[in-house]
């Protein structure tokens, strides 16, 4: 059986500050590697989210769906930010 790494990340915590994450994706990583994992990845997260707060699985995949948009959303407007400042 061959194990390959697709994604690796590390946050680092400081007292105070915010965190500082590091997400790393080697270069020999295919884009259908890299989606099935995040695809996959989403997928326990929603079923997980599903069954904590005792939703149906569509019922939080709708509301994980939204929550997502809004994160990345906000994300893109830091970075633009940051961009401008710079």
């Amino acid at each position: 059986m061959k194990v390959r790494t697709v994604v690796t990340a590390n946050v680092k915590s400081y007292k105070g500050k915010e965190d500082e994450f590091n997400i790393n994706v080697p270069k020999d990583v295919t884009v259908n590697e890299l989606e099935f994992v995040l695809v996959r990845l989403t997928y326990f997260m929603v079923s997980n989210y599903a069954e904590l707060n005792k939703l149906d699985f569509e019922t939080a995949l709708e509301q994980y769906g939204r929550a997502m948009i809004t994160q990345v959303g906000v994300m893109k407007d830091m970075e633009s930010t940051n961009d401008e400042t710079e």
